[in-house]
């Protein structure tokens, strides 16, 4: 009995342990549960570096929201061969409703700005007042956008970024609380990857990296949700040939299955000395 006496110990231990993490899980769940998630990107299929995550959160009850800024009429491809304009942006509205339906989160909400043309000062002031409305209307908890990197410097993805931080900075409030940039870490080089297509090798070699102490969110999925990410990135087939998105969701299983944040302000202390 003596023998067994440890042994015993060691198995309700351990039954304790287990039971304290599945009520810990339970608990992350119930706390997200009716929270509202507001993912803003600058064109249809931005979503795939972050469709994990997306999978991840609608599965512990969040009310997510894709916000869709241009119309994405140029994205041109030479398999899909659609040409430019009203015919390609319709094709990529019904991907990006796939995508969301696939997800299992809200339909696409689209703000339709032409591809390419958000540089033009007219547009950065309306999109203001559109993010605002938007954020007023849904009221999110969280908002996820691409750093002022744009992802691989695409200026409609700057621009986004930019308009979406100067928003939010203005109407940040108690329910509006965190605005996070998508980063992918500087020491996840993906030198010894095998890419198949050379569209994502050119994307890997120009993603704007970000140091990974400053990526101080990380964001663990599993590997249903990088299936189901997978599942509907393979919606934008007006953009990628299968392979490539086989490859991009490489990039993303690379990265610890994790997804990197950082939020907007770095920290929440307050400083006064720009050195500290």
């Amino acid at each position: 009995m003596r023998k067994l006496l440890p042994i015993l110990l060691t198995i309700l231990l351990l039954s304790s342990c287990g039971n304290h993490e599945k009520k810990s899980i339970k608990n992350k769940i119930s706390s997200n549960n009716g929270k509202t998630l507001m993912a803003i990107f600058a064109h249809p299929d931005d979503e795939i570096v972050i469709s994990p995550i997306l999978s991840k959160y609608q599965k512990e009850g969040v009310n997510i929201h894709l916000v869709i800024v241009t119309d994405g009429s140029k994205g041109v491809t030479p398999h899909a061969n659609i040409p430019a304009g009203e015919l390609l942006a319709e094709i990529r509205a019904e991907e990006a409703l796939c995508v969301t339906k696939t997800l299992g989160i809200n339909p696409p909400i689209f703000l339709s700005y032409i591809d390419g043309d958000l540089a033009q000062k007219e547009n950065i002031n309306s999109l203001d007042e559109k993010i605002d409305s938007l954020f007023t209307k849904y009221r999110p908890n969280t908002v996820i956008s691409f750093g002022p990197g744009g992802q691989y410097g695409h200026p409609d993805h700057r621009i986004v970024s930019n308009v979406v931080t100067e928003v939010f900075q203005r109407e940040t409030s108690e329910s509006l609380q965190n605005l996070l940039y998508y980063g992918y870490p500087k020491e996840i080089s993906n030198t010894n990857v095998n890419f198949n297509t050379d569209l994502v090798q050119w994307l890997n070699d120009n993603l704007k990296r970000t140091q990974k102490r400053f990526l101080t969110y990380r964001i663990p999925f599993n590997e249903e949700d990088l299936l189901l990410g997978h599942t509907a990135s393979d919606c934008h087939k007006s953009q990628y040939i299968p392979e490539a998105i086989d490859d991009l969701i490489k990039i993303v299983g690379q990265a610890d299955s994790v997804i990197y944040f950082r939020s907007w302000n770095g920290s929440n202390e307050i400083k006064n000395n720009i050195f500290d």
